[in-house]
């Protein structure tokens, strides 16, 4: 039984190892950026995870909380188009790889 869960647990890392490894590459992405930029493309990013995690989230929790990711993710997003200018070549890719 112990074995088993260790193992559970032990697939559970190896399985968010690629995750973590993309987030730390999109944030040296954005620590390239100059300093104006990096705000709002962090931003647009956040915005979009909220967003992911609100529907990926949807059917299992209730309709409330997923209504307020939801609205947090559009009030981000619309801070971040304040914030945010075009977005550089370098970063583009990126963008797309997370989709």
């Amino acid at each position: 039984m112990c074995v088993g869960k260790a193992k559970a647990a032990h697939l559970k890392i190896m399985a968010q190892q690629p995750v973590d490894d993309a987030v730390e590459g999109f944030m040296d992405l954005l620590s390239d950026l100059p300093v104006p930029e990096r705000s709002g493309h962090a931003l647009g990013v956040a915005s979009r995870l909220i967003e992911y995690a609100a529907f990926e989230m949807a059917g299992t929790y209730s309709a409330e909380e997923v209504a307020d990711l939801i609205n947090c993710a559009a009030r981000v997003d619309h801070v971040s188009s304040d914030v945010q200018t075009d977005v550089p070549d370098a970063v583009l890719p990126a963008l797309r790889r997370m989709q």
